[in-house]
């Protein structure tokens, strides 16, 4: 199956696909791209006009409908059309991802307010996968580490050296509705010549890569 055999089919049969993933993963995918083309451009704006309201910038809305529409994909049985407010599944749909936007900033809020932060501010770009080889783990766990990061290796060979840098920099510094660090999140956009929106999608595919090929592989 691809995206385009899906891209007459209604929201609710896109949902009803994303939620069967476990045991058809290829539609899953192909209706996940098609939710993401309708409702990302709208999402975004709305999450880019939160975030500038409550005095962070654009770049952080980015951030927040990525996050939405990833939890989306890994979650999507927490989202119930018998819930819906309204009657029209597009904007209940809508308005889903946007709260999931709006408690991701609050949770950011709430990190400021306390004075906590998980980062140290030397946070680098991720090139490679890490050597555990001085970690002083035993040796079968050590080759277990090695051997998984050798599958990832070979999913992210697929896709472009970008996928690869992008990927491993989230996995290694990325928490669950934190934005990374303002200036490593400049050098990436520097360094990789992309932009916020194009790293966010190059991020999707490489994850989606992985969790394919892990699918498939890691047995």
């Amino acid at each position: 199956m691809n995206i385009k055999e899906l891209e007459s089919a209604t929201t609710a049969e896109l949902i009803e696909y994303i939620q069967g993933k476990d045991d058809y993963l290829e539609a899953a995918e192909c209706a996940f791209r098609n939710i993401f083309i309708r409702f990302e451009n709208d999402l975004t704006k709305k999450c880019r006009q939160h975030a500038i309201n409550w005095g962070f910038d654009q770049t952080t809305g980015d951030i927040l409908s990525e996050q939405a529409l990833t939890k989306f994909w890994e979650k999507p049985d927490l989202f119930a059309v018998e819930k819906c407010t309204v009657r029209n599944i597009d904007r209940c749909l809508l308005f889903y991802l946007f709260k999931m936007a709006r408690n991701a900033l609050a949770d950011r809020q709430r990190e400021i307010k306390s004075g906590r932060t998980y980062y140290k501010g030397d946070e680098e770009i991720i090139y490679n996968f890490p050597d555990h080889a001085d970690a002083g783990l035993p040796v079968e766990q050590l080759k277990a580490i090695k051997a998984h990061y050798g599958l990832i290796d070979k999913a992210l060979a697929r896709l472009t050296p970008k996928h690869k840098i992008i990927y491993l920099t989230y996995l290694t510094h990325g928490k669950e509705h934190l934005n990374l660090p303002r200036k490593l999140l400049h050098r990436l956009r520097d360094e990789l010549d992309l932009d916020q929106d194009s790293i966010r999608v190059y991020k999707l595919q490489a994850k989606k890569e992985v969790e394919q090929y892990l699918a498939i592989y890691d047995k």
